[in-house]
């Protein structure tokens, strides 16, 4: 069995673009699921539970907006996934924020990334978090 992913500074910093586009696309997500709760919200305002009956006029196209959330949804998921696969632990999807374990001094220590930063340019313990970011 092997362990979390440590990374040096250099390693860290090659991602640094993946999780860009990682939070760009969630970003997208969070767009399209946002727009399909407020279209399904006014069918539901509209009808009632009256849309989830056959004979709703608009029953099929709310369907089709549940599917889309449940589609959407497991986009976010994958996309959350693979950033664990990474072994990016995401602290904050609103502000783009993630840590990476990393070895400083002789101790397991978090890299911390911030969306819109063009490399990793902090640090802090394992059992701290963003309040208590140190400079690289």
């Amino acid at each position: 069995m092997t362990g979390p992913r440590v990374y040096t500074v250099d390693e860290a910093n090659a991602v640094v673009p993946e999780f860009e586009a990682a939070f760009e696309g969630l970003d997208g997500l969070r767009e399209q699921l946002r727009a399909a709760k407020i279209k399904l919200t006014a069918l539901e305002m509209i009808w009632g539970s009256s849309v989830n009956s056959d004979s709703c006029p608009d029953h099929k196209e709310g369907l089709a907006l549940l599917e889309q959330l449940k589609g959407l949804e497991e986009a976010f998921n994958a996309v959350l996934a693979a950033l664990a696969e990474r072994g990016a632990t995401v602290k904050d999807v609103d502000l783009g924020l993630l840590d990476l374990y990393h070895v400083r001094d002789g101790v397991l220590v978090n890299l911390c990334w911030k969306r819109g930063e063009t490399a990793f340019q902090a640090w802090h313990h394992v059992d701290t978090g963003y309040a208590h970011r140190q400079p690289l």
